[in-house]
């Protein structure tokens, strides 16, 4: 069964294997501090996915196979899945794997084809050659991107943009763009200090070459920074969590034991914060909005990492201050791009879109206008 593309179902149960703790790369912004040689046991896993699998939670199961880089144990995680493809189980599941792709080649490669249906991977790609070998090892020749793209057409890449890589973001994001890439998952690097108050004109620069960009191709899906929810500006009520922390829980097959999100795995925070971390209830506006945010304007559509933070700065709702004026440079360029946008589709011979995309449209036009006096004055102080 093709588990992975059966849309009725939510994937709301992690399990996460930690299949290594080692990579081939040194990328510059890596969070991970505890590598090690340590790999995980099969045998120990398929008792426990027996357990897990067994119990039918109906939304079904994603298994992701974490790193390190997985496919340094390929032979583990080749064993246990077609393990797994041979068992019966009543819960639906889907393995999942995010992996720099330098080692997907060969054997690796045409096992990933053979498995398509029941194996996804999911890249990580930072732009074109020259951003991508700045960030990680000089490693973009040893990546067969096409294969990525051919095998798994609608999964996109992740891409990190560090400082030696902002000054080319829209050239890079262009890139994978005309590589054929339908869906680029771009964001700044967590746990980096972006103080540099330079960076904020090279970030505003690129953010409008990218707005062009997509006002002369609108047949092209923008990339993740220009999805911001402006509709949410709207809304009354406590602001909710920005991604699904502590709703989604990941189980750590590794320690037997559940997280928010893997970022508070010991493997990731360390054994110590990893402790702390099952005592936080995200079901609490207090574990997730700091007093320090809690009046701010643009909370509400304000992107952060919980775990990025609990790593950093000790508390999940502790975020990244230097960031705020990128954030807000970010929502006034997609505010006028999306201005722009949609002054072009509403009306006119040639509208042809839906009427839930035009009431989203319009949604966010409110949004927008209420944002834009908002950024207007909070950029200029």
């Amino acid at each position: 069964m093709r588990f992975f593309k059966s849309m009725e179902l939510e994937w709301k149960r992690n399990v996460t294997i930690t299949t290594n703790e080692s990579c081939n790369l040194n990328c510059i912004y890596c969070y991970e501090n505890n590598k090690s040689n340590k790999s995980f046991d099969v045998e120990g896993a398929k008792v426990k996915l027996e357990k897990i699998l067994n119990q039918k939670d109906g939304g079904g199961t994603t298994i992701s196979f974490h790193g390190g880089e997985p496919f340094l144990v390929f032979d583990k995680i080749k064993t246990l899945c077609e393990w797994l493809w041979r068992q019966e189980f009543p819960e639906p599941y889907r393995c999942f794997a995010t992996t720099n792709g330098t080692l997907v080649h060969g054997e690796i490669q045409q096992w990933l084809c053979d498995h398509r249906d029941k194996f996804i991977c999911s890249l990580s790609l930072d732009g074109n050659r020259e951003m991508h070998n700045a960030n990680r090892s000089n490693s973009f020749d040893l990546i067969d991107i096409h294969f990525f793209i051919k095998t798994w057409p609608y999964q996109g890449v992740k891409m990190t943009i560090s400082k030696k890589t902002i000054t080319t973001l829209a050239d890079g994001i262009i890139f994978l763009h005309k590589a054929g890439i339908p869906d680029i998952r771009a964001n700044l690097s967590e746990m980096t200090i972006w103080k540099e108050k330079e960076l904020l004109f090279i970030y505003k620069r690129e953010l409008q070459k990218l707005a062009s960009f997509y006002i002369e191709n609108p047949e092209i899906k923008p990339c993740s920074l220009f999805n911001v929810p402006f509709f949410k500006i709207l809304e009354d009520g406590t602001p909710q969590k920005w991604c699904g922390v502590g709703d989604a829980p990941s189980y750590d097959i590794d320690t037997d034991q559940i997280f928010p999100c893997h970022l508070f795995f010991p493997s990731v925070c360390g054994e110590e914060k990893s402790i702390g971390a099952k005592r936080i209830d995200f079901s609490k506006p207090s574990s997730y909005i700091s007093k320090e945010c809690a009046k701010c304007p643009f909370l509400r559509i304000c992107p952060t990492c919980y775990g990025a933070n609990y790593i950093d700065r000790g508390h999940p709702a502790s975020r990244d201050m230097y960031l705020c004026n990128f954030h807000k440079i970010r929502f006034a360029v997609v505010a006028e791009y999306e201005y722009e946008r949609i002054k072009s589709t509403i009306g006119g011979e040639n509208n042809r879109i839906d009427e839930h995309t035009r009431m989203k449209d319009i949604r966010n036009i409110e949004g927008i206008m209420k944002i834009i006096s908002q950024l207007n004055e909070e950029l200029q102080k």
